[in-house]
């Protein structure tokens, strides 16, 4: 602290920012008492004051030791801001004039605030390169300018002919009273640090100061230590992410997955409605008939086929015309021989040739997917058609239950529901586990344990090097506390697997027993069939507009080319 201060931290530097944020601070109150319309004397002091600031600021900014610590732009801030508010003091107090019949000395302020207003334009003028001051502050100049000479023209026309009293000249002007609202208030910490200092070293309870803080260096640790809560913390996040969360979620997959993949849902809904359809099935079916069927997505067929012709139709006529141009050049070349000077057509036309077999290749690939995309069309066709029927005819072509074996059905269907409920509670289960981890994990923090740690080590002789792998333990006492977790994620793991064989256990048994000639197992395969064939439809419908879709795209691609 005996080194000289480099010069951003010198006496006038700081004398300068002082003054700059005394001058804002003035600056808001004579806003609000503009705002508040007080008097015109009380606003030109309050403004008189601000201008003194900002000159303190622009003088202390341009002392020699400060030389090249603030931008020019500030500079040309300051110098604006104090013309700006000497200007606006000499308007409010020619305001006052009015009101004291002193008309002579409302010219003269006026003449002196428009000189200022003016200089503080030359000097924004004369700035080169980006905007010094911001455009509200302009504008608040400009705007005092009009009035200014608005007022102006008025008093003299008035003076002129009316009053006719002498204008003062602007030296033998009376200086406007100066009235400061604010001023510097400097924390006692920076008044008197030593003592600040000296009172946390004495805290008794240890806690650190609340502007202060702890001494500098008192949680300066041996490098081996930051190197060994790093170790720890990767090996933290290893069991939470890979141990934990993952593990978890890969199970919530694979049991989301075994559900689908046997299709409980529709055995379940068509288990619980013996006649009619399943409320998701009517919705499907409602949506199919909606959109017009197999026949829609023929009619979409077909548009695919008329833009994908349209495409071979566009291609054609481009190779059509090089090849034109191609035998056009030949005969030119043997018409005229040394005198077709031109370049060979292939040279211009290579390019080209390589576009237009790329786009070839393209829609050739294009059609193959547009024919496995038909095929699968003509498969399900009439399942489709079947689905877009009525209400009424949709319901009398799915089977009734009939009453052969319902007891055990029902048994079958009860345990499984038995067995999706428990995996719903495990499914919560699971997500409490993974929010109870990661609680764990946000506050475990074994920095005192491992300073406390590196303290016995270095007990006997502070010189003694500290190594990592002398924490080994103390990280696998630290990372039992996710033990308990753990042990809850295996069994998790144990008890879904029990679950996913008692389902596809029961579920084939449940489908053998109505596979032995009752229309229940009708029923279900009929069911089943209409939920696919939606699901085909979705599938086809969205590749034929996707592909009539890239194929438009494609017309504006080759008209374009």
């Amino acid at each position: 602290m005996r080194t000289t201060p480099t010069a951003d931290m010198s006496n006038a530097s700081l004398q300068t920012l002082m003054n700059l944020m005394l001058a804002q601070a003035q600056e808001c109150i004579w806003q609000r008492a503009a705002m508040d319309q007080l008097r015109d004397g009380t606003i030109a002091r309050l403004s008189i004051k601000i201008a003194e600031f900002y000159d303190v600021a622009y003088e202390t900014a341009t002392h020699s030791s400060t030389q090249n610590v603030f931008p020019k732009a500030w500079l040309i801030h300051i110098q604006i801001k104090a013309l700006h508010f000497n200007a606006a003091a000499q308007f409010r107090k020619s305001c006052e004039c009015i009101s004291q019949n002193k008309y002579g000395e409302e010219i003269a302020r006026l003449q002196v605030a428009s000189n200022l207003v003016k200089s503080a334009f030359d000097i924004h003028r004369s700035f080169s390169g980006s905007p010094a001051v911001s455009g509200a502050v302009i504008n608040d100049l400009q705007s005092l300018q009009q009035i200014i000479q608005s007022n102006l023209a008025r008093a003299v026309k008035d003076n002129d002919m009316i009053y006719l009293e002498t204008i003062p000249s602007s030296t033998s002007l009376p200086a406007i009273q100066k009235t400061g609202m604010v001023e510097p208030a400097p924390p006692c910490e920076i008044l008197d640090p030593v003592s600040i200092m000296l009172t946390n070293e004495r805290r008794a309870d240890g806690s650190p100061h609340p502007v202060i803080g702890l001494p500098l260096f008192q949680k300066l640790v041996p490098f081996a230590v930051h190197q060994a809560a790093s170790v720890y913390v990767d090996r933290k996040e290893r069991v939470l992410k890979e141990d934990i969360i993952t593990h978890l979620e890969e199970l919530n997959a694979v049991y989301h997955s075994s559900v689908q993949s046997l299709n409980l849902s529709v055995t379940l809904a068509g288990f619980e409605q013996c006649v009619g359809l399943p409320s998701h099935l009517r919705a499907q079916a409602a949506e199919v008939r909606e959109e017009g069927g197999s026949q829609a997505l023929f009619d979409m067929w077909e548009k695919v086929q008329k833009a994908s012709a349209k495409n071979l139709e566009i291609l054609e006529e481009a190779f059509n015309a090089l090849d034109e141009e191609q035998e056009n050049d030949e005969l030119f070349r043997s018409q005229y021989r040394e005198q077709w000077t031109r370049p060979e057509s292939h040279v211009f036309t290579t390019e080209l040739v390589n576009q237009g077999q790329q786009h070839r290749n393209t829609l050739m690939s294009a059609q193959k997917a547009d024919q496995i995309v038909y095929s699968k069309l003509e498969m399900w066709a009439k399942i489709i058609d079947i689905l877009a029927l009525s209400e009424e005819d949709l319901e009398q072509s799915v089977p009734a239950h009939s009453e052969d074996g319902t007891l055990s059905g029902r048994e079958a269907i009860e345990h499984l529901k038995r067995l999706l409920g428990e995996m719903e509670e495990h499914l919560i289960t699971r997500r409490q586990l993974i929010d109870r981890a990661k609680k764990i994990s946000n506050a475990d923090d074994i920095s005192p344990v491992l300073l406390r740690r590196a303290a016995q080590l270095t007990a006997k002789s502070p010189i003694v090097k500290i190594d990592p792998a002398q924490f080994e333990e103390l990280f696998a006492d630290e990372l039992r506390k996710y033990d308990d977790i753990l042990m809850q994620v295996d069994r998790q793991d144990e008890r879904q697997s029990q679950i996913l064989r008692e389902l596809a256990k029961t579920h084939q048994e449940y489908c053998s027993a109505r596979e032995n000639g009752s229309t229940t197992g009708k029923r279900q395969r009929a069911l089943q069939n209409l939920t696919q064939a939606y699901q085909k439809y979705i599938e086809i419908r969205n590749n034929l507009q996707e592909g009539l879709k890239v194929k438009k795209k494609r017309v504006g691609q080759l008209l374009d080319e």
